[in-house]
């Protein structure tokens, strides 16, 4: 597989900014480490694999079970493995699994229909402006990127939080105005 999409550096930020993300973390394929680099900064403790066989390999999956509070990917690119990024995620973290991917991701296409009408959607973090994640051809992703945070049944709420990261892009703050 190629690896065709770069995470743009924010884009992580904002997902522990909005939905309060820390721990440990399974980044479930990461072969450039580009995603798992931007979680440690964020002060995650990350473990990745870049064996994109592992994918499918329900006893891979067993043997990470209860040691990670979070499977966080990027789906984007990944749709074959995208079920059992996300049904194996769940069966193996403590808190859930926060997944990056189009705003389309949330239509429950026959693919994804059992796992989004089983598991709660806890948090939706749209990103704005667009990031621009093709690493190889045009400059931007076509349509609105999202986190999307799933968390373990003893972790539901009520709802789901719907933020946005404005400005996401943005990763220097003003400096304050002298007094």
């Amino acid at each position: 597989m190629e690896t065709f999409y770069s995470i743009p550096d924010g884009v992580t930020r904002s997902l522990k900014v909005h939905a309060c993300i820390d721990g440990t973390a399974l980044v479930p394929f990461d072969p450039l480490g580009i995603l798992s680099e931007q979680l440690k900064s964020q002060g995650l403790t990350v473990e990745k694999n870049d064996d994109e066989h592992n994918l499918t390999d329900p006893c891979w999956w067993a043997d990470h079970r209860n040691k990670f509070d979070w499977v966080i990917a990027c789906t984007m690119g990944l749709s074959q493995y995208s079920e059992h990024i996300l049904e194996y995620g769940m069966q193996i973290s403590r808190e859930g699994i926060a997944v990056l991917d189009r705003l389309s991701f949330i239509e429950p296409v026959a693919k994804r229909r059992t796992f989004l009408l089983t598991h709660k959607l806890s948090n939706m973090i749209v990103l704005n402006p667009r990031p621009r994640f093709r690493a190889i051809g045009s400059t931007k992703d076509s349509v609105t990127s999202c986190w999307f945070i799933f968390r373990s049944p003893d972790q539901w709420m009520d709802q789901t939080q719907v933020s946005f990261a404005l400005d996401w892009d943005r990763l220097d703050q003003l400096p304050p105005l002298p007094l």
